[in-house]
């Protein structure tokens, strides 16, 4: 089969592999469309992933084999996959946040263990098929991940209707962040990015967006006079929690989206004299991941506008330099074996 790989020189070349057999309870599943997720771009130069690892865990696709003691699903079946299997065994598992296994790794799709997305099938544990209705296409099916890495920060954040929430930051995560929080009756919401092309393209999909430049006060204008209930982080630029915490209101809460590998500074004197709280949000549960279903499906997320690209497989190396573009505006490129 076709597939995408990291070469020794960490590009991303085509290449010819073997299809696996099956295990009793696993299925392969012919790609449609996987997502270019920000970690892919940084995992692509970690020397954590190995040479000829395939990436990609945004994908959907159509079930084309199933092992022997899979049930509930049929050779045919459109599917979105959850990337990884909890173990079930450790102290996270046992205390019901199966999301945060500490094995994960070990099961994950396209973390350098085994192989992902960037290919034309993936063979997965059967727990990880989730169906697709049949009036989600396949593009939209493969925006489930990240719009459940939202939705599971707007959980964590305790964010509901009434509340004015900011979010830092206008890549793919705090762009589906700030969908999901409209999608779920949050009306109140601006976002900060110093991108001048990103600010347009929120405010193409009908979310206020500001600049750099005064921005406690351009925030407080945008949210009707009222400093944020909830600021999301998801910049990942080592500023962006400090400005978090000066935003948000007393009493209120930060959650930290945005992955920064290195320590920060931060005042805590900010956040004592606030009572603020700062949170972490990783990933996703099952129940996000359903409910990233039901609000594409619903038509609740302004899909089409989240997907600013498609390309084949083997431009896969070309995409990477476009989003790795510090003046890039995209938010979501697919790629597909079919394209």
């Amino acid at each position: 089969m076709r597939a995408v790989e990291i070469a020794e020189d960490r590009s991303l070349q085509p290449t010819t592999l073997e299809e696996r057999n099956l295990g009793p309870n696993e299925a392969r599943v012919g790609v449609a469309f996987c997502g270019i997720c920000g970690s892919d771009l940084h995992l692509r130069h970690s020397p954590a992933v190995a040479p000829g690892s395939v990436m990609g865990h945004e994908f959907s696709g159509t079930v084309s084999e199933l092992g022997d003691t899979v049930q509930g699903f049929a050779v045919g079946d459109r599917v979105a996959v959850y990337p990884f299997v909890s173990c079930g065994e450790c102290p996270n598992c046992l205390r019901g946040d199966a999301h945060v296994c500490v094995n994960a790794a070990t099961t994950g799709l396209g973390l350098g263990m085994n192989p992902g997305g960037y290919a034309e099938s993936v063979v997965v544990d059967a727990s990880m098929l989730v169906p697709l209705p049949d009036d989600l296409s396949m593009e939209h099916g493969a925006l489930v991940e990240p719009l459940a890495v939202g939705l599971h920060g707007i959980a964590i954040g305790e964010a509901r209707p009434g509340d004015a929430c900011a979010v830092i930051g206008a890549g793919p995560i705090g762009v589906v962040t700030a969908l999901g929080l409209k999608a779920k009756g949050v009306d109140r919401v601006i976002v900060v990015e110093k991108n001048e092309r990103r600010q347009e393209r929120m405010r193409a999909l009908g979310v206020e967006a500001v600049g750099l430049d005064d921005v406690h006060m351009r925030v407080l204008e945008g949210l009707g006079g009222e400093l944020p209930d909830v600021v999301f982080e998801c910049a990942g630029n080592p500023a962006a929690p400090q400005l978090a915490a000066e935003l948000v209101r007393s009493k209120g809460i930060v959650v930290l989206l945005g992955v920064l590998e290195e320590p920060i500074e931060i005042s805590q004197l900010v956040l004592i004299i606030k009572e603020a709280q700062m949170r972490a949000a990783f990933a996703y549960t099952r129940d996000d991941f359903d409910e990233a279903v039901r609000l594409l499906a619903d038509g609740k997320v302004p899909a089409d506008g989240l997907i600013t690209g498609t390309a084949p497989l083997e431009r896969a190396q070309e995409m990477f330099e476009r989003l790795e573009s510090p003046a890039t505006d995209d938010v979501k490129i697919l790629l597909s074996p079919a394209a």
